[in-house]
């Protein structure tokens, strides 16, 4: 067709030229879950090799079929933009997440010319690259056409069947092996080489490289491998050699879904996620990044502010070589679209290095690297050394200008110390190797290390190194369960502009990823906003921070206020001196008992706000003391509140207003008035939204910290109403204890909202917040879910923008009150933010 020539001219113009236009291009439709190939007579794409990430148009003729569910059909592409075309005219289409595809415009065939002359700068490879990319460093570019999320949608999509494919293989595979060789069960660092050779086989069918990969034996396709990488008859013994097995994971492979459309870094983390089990990786130390952090921290380091041949990156520590495989993907980005494909291998192999002193896990690495680079051979530098007994990562300091890394969390054991001696200056495994970096500071750095490296005093000097060292610092605080094998707090620290001189600045900026900012940051690399402060490094005598604390007004506001400690004792329950699991029936009764009192063993489903439950009956004689907890005034007055978090969002911590003498296990704390504040008032202190953020906020881990809570800010002296907060204590108590004896009414949950929203609202009239600090500490708890057995609903409406004390808006009928009606229930006082907020009313009424 005329009109398709048109096209294809118009397309090379903008730089699509080569092999970065295919045409008759087939590929895999991602969206279901069998086999279903697609051909689309042109694809556009902005590098090579091809794939759903770095494709850019697709064209379609309209032979027969048109419209948005034609073009919606193809959307495995991964094109964020397809043109139809027709004998007269093409249609452009754009493609959303959904993978619907929405019209945009028909241009008739004398304007197609003009139309692509007009888009150059938008329609061009690198515009529309830069567009989907995930995590661009520089401001993205901003086109009506590209829907961010199409590319962690298709990821997904090709995540998960290539999953399925590798754990049916694997399952597969093994059953074939054991009735074969009398039950046995295989060598899994075999079989993963095994593996990783008919994965590179079907990536060279499916894109077709040249060689004999379309054959159907086993045997044949194993020796072209060893052949195409190099590999020498010692590496050929390394393999599972079993026949049956071979061949049945080369047929498993071979009739696959067509690889042509994937990306082989994908493929590569894919890789090693699905076919390493959690105990080998435990065996062999194999710590495992997922793709999104690997990427966000490569794509946020400024690569691109070394010149060309200044970019090498080391990765330490390196397990599979996650960073080294992202660091691939972008420095390839980087490299002129002109340059061969030997020519960029050359340029990447001699810039990317690791460190592993693991064999397998190197191997792990070097396979990994070799499938992210398709199609070229092997060559990479994977240096199987022990870091804290050689100087190895020492000499590379001497020319990598980029360090990544996730080292090992835990500490030296007690033979590890004896073995390094005095090799090693720190009992913690990130410090020693983050201070062995120090010493030699590359141009910029990118680290996962534990929260409490940063949230903590441990790391404090290392943290004014770094600020005193590079000029932009960022920290990214992630969740726990981030990491697939690991539950711990982590906190990412990105450096880069190295500059000594005291008299520059530094910027630190923080992001705080809570958990419902998880799926964001895992699909498409979102952060929220930061939290930014620059530092006068001349000026600044004492140790620089590189936290960020959100709220931070608030905890300046109170730095006068007095503590929790001053008014209450915390004590952490009783813990026994033998094993609970053991010895649970002699040491918790579902009945009375001699020498048991009443308690509490566990927080889930036993305690929330000023309500406990299901109680049991706790052994407190002493001959299974291990720690004092026995001895506290159980009987007295306390708060009873939970030591283990109560959730992963915002509420961390509940208190129950005790006076019948309840004793509680290590999983819990007594809270014990030593001044004159009665219980009600101290739980109303404990499940105020104030307290549970600075524990979100102050503390990491899972446990709500004693120390971190003596010293969380009280309201001053007198300001508290105790008579109120104790009547709304009371009276809410006794609402939540009518729900024991069945299903509450709609009436008395709404009553029960009100009453926990007086209590609270009394509180913070307690602490006297100005009215702007008050409303961004109660937006922080906006879309999370309160530990109560109701949906507790948000402080305020989502579009109600005034800011005002929440005891005033309880008093209030905002929903029907005037600007001059609300000004006749206020008291009247001079102050900027209630002029704000009847300047919102009255700009809202007129």
């Amino acid at each position: 067709m005329n009109v398709l020539n048109i096209v294809r001219n118009e397309l090379n113009q903008l730089g699509y030229l080569d092999n970065l236009l295919q045409e008759d291009y087939v590929f895999d439709d991602a969206s279901v879950s069998g086999i279903r190939e697609l051909n689309i007579p042109l694809a556009a794409f902005a590098q090579w090799p091809p794939s759903y990430r770095n494709a850019c148009i697709g064209v379609l003729t309209a032979n027969g079929q048109s419209g948005p569910q034609y073009v919606s059909g193809y959307r495995a592409l991964g094109a964020p933009m397809f043109f139809e075309v027709s004998h007269d005219h093409i249609v452009r289409y754009r493609v959303e997440a959904s993978g619907q595809a929405v019209f945009l415009e028909s241009i008739p065939v004398q304007d197609i010319r003009k139309a692509f002359k007009v888009n150059r700068n938008k329609w061009c490879p690198d515009a529309i690259f830069r567009a989907k990319a995930i995590t661009p460093l520089t401001d993205p570019v901003q086109l009506d056409f590209v829907d961010i999320g199409l590319l962690p949608a298709l990821k997904g999509m090709i995540h998960d069947k290539l999953d399925r494919l590798l754990k049916g293989t694997l399952h597969e595979a093994i059953n074939i092996y054991k009735d074969n060789t009398s039950g046995n069960r295989p060598d899994e660092t075999l079989f993963f080489r095994l593996v990783f050779r008919f994965l590179a086989a079907k990536v060279f069918k499916d894109k077709r490289h040249p060689g004999n990969w379309n054959d159907s034996q086993a045997n044949t396709i194993i020796k072209e491998i060893q052949e195409f990488y190099g590999f020498t008859e010692a590496d050929m013994q390394g393999i599972l050699d079993e026949p049956c097995t071979q061949q049945a994971v080369w047929d498993k492979f071979r009739n696959a879904f067509n690889f042509q459309n994937l990306s082989v870094d994908d493929l590569a983390f894919i890789y090693e996620n699905t076919l390493i089990r959690k105990e080998f990786r435990k065996q062999y130390g194999i710590h495992s990044t997922p793709q999104a952090i690997a990427e966000l921290i490569v794509d946020r380091l400024p690569f691109e502010s070394l010149a060309e041949n200044e970019r090498f990156v080391i990765e330490p520590c390196a397990g599979h070589g996650v960073f080294l495989v992202a660091a691939l993907r972008r420095l390839r980005e980087l490299l002129p679209a002109s340059w061969t494909g030997q020519e960029r291998h050359r340029y990447l192999k001699d810039r990317l290095t690791a460190i592993e002193v693991d064999v397998f896990a190197a191997e792990v690495c070097r396979l990994s690297l070799m499938l992210a680079d398709y199609p070229n051979p092997d060559g990479w530098q994977i240096i199987s050394q022990d870091i804290f007994t050689s100087d190895v990562l020492k000499k590379q300091l001497k020319t990598s200008q980029i360090v990544l890394c996730n080292p090992p969390f835990e500490d030296f054991t007690p033979d590890e110390k004896k073995h390094y001696g005095n090799r090693i200056s720190s009992v913690h495994k990130p410090y020693e190797i983050l201070n062995n970096v120090m010493e030699n500071p590359p141009a910029m750095l990118g680290f996962v290390l534990p929260k409490s490296a940063i949230m903590g005093r441990r790391y404090r000097d290392m943290q004014d190194r770094i600020a005193r060292t590079y000029k932009d610092v960022e920290t990214i605080a992630l969740p726990d369960r981030i990491f697939a094998f690991s539950e711990q707090e982590t906190m990412l620290v990105l450096a880069s502009d190295r500059n000594r001189a005291t008299k520059t600045n530094v910027f630190v900026r923080t992001f705080w990823i809570r958990e419902n900012d998880r799926r964001p940051l895992l699909e498409t690399g979102q952060l929220p906003e930061g939290i930014s402060k620059d530092i006068n490094r001349s000026t600044h005598r004492e140790f620089i921070s590189l936290r960020n604390v959100p709220l931070n007004e608030i905890w300046n506001y109170l730095k006068n206020h007095p503590r929790l400690e001053a008014i209450a004792d915390f004590h952490q329950g009783i813990w026994w001196n033998v094993s609970l699991e053991k010895n649970r029936n002699s040491l918790i009764s579902s009945e009375p008992n001699h020498g048991f009192k009443k308690g509490l063993d566990t927080v889930q489903g036993k305690i929330e706000a000023y309500n406990v439950q299901r109680f049991v009956y706790l052994n407190i004689d002493e001959q299974y003391r291990r720690t004092t907890a026995h001895s506290f005034p159980w009987g007295k007055p306390k708060v009873i509140a939970n030591s283990r978090r109560i959730s992963r969002g915002s509420w961390r911590i509940v208190g129950y207003p005790d006076s019948s003498g309840l004793v509680c296990t290590k999983n819990f704390m007594g809270i014990w008035p030593n001044k004159d504040i009665n219980i009600e008032v101290l739980s109303a202190l404990i499940n105020s939204p104030l307290v549970n953020a600075a524990l979100y906020l102050k503390g990491y881990g899972r446990d709500n910290s004693i120390r971190i809570l003596e010293q969380i800010p009280i309201p001053l002296p007198g300001a508290i109403d105790t008579v109120r907060i104790t009547q709304f204590v009371r009276y809410y108590a006794k609402l939540r204890s009518g729900f024991k004896r069945g299903p509450a009414k709609a009436p008395i949950i709404q009553e029960a909202i009100q009453t926990l929203m007086e209590i609270d609202g009394l509180v913070l009239k307690a602490y006297d917040l100005p009215p702007r600090l008050e409303r961004k500490l109660l937006e922080f708890f906006r879309g999370y879910t309160r530990p109560v057995p109701f949906d507790f609903p948000n402080y305020y409406p989502e579009d109600f923008k005034p800011r005002i004390p929440l005891h005033k808006y309880l008093e209030m009928d905002l929903k029907q009150a005037s600007a001059g009606e609300l000004l006749k229930r206020i008291t009247p006082f001079d102050s900027e933010d209630m002029h704000d907020f009847f300047m919102d009313i009255e700009a809202g009424q007129s």
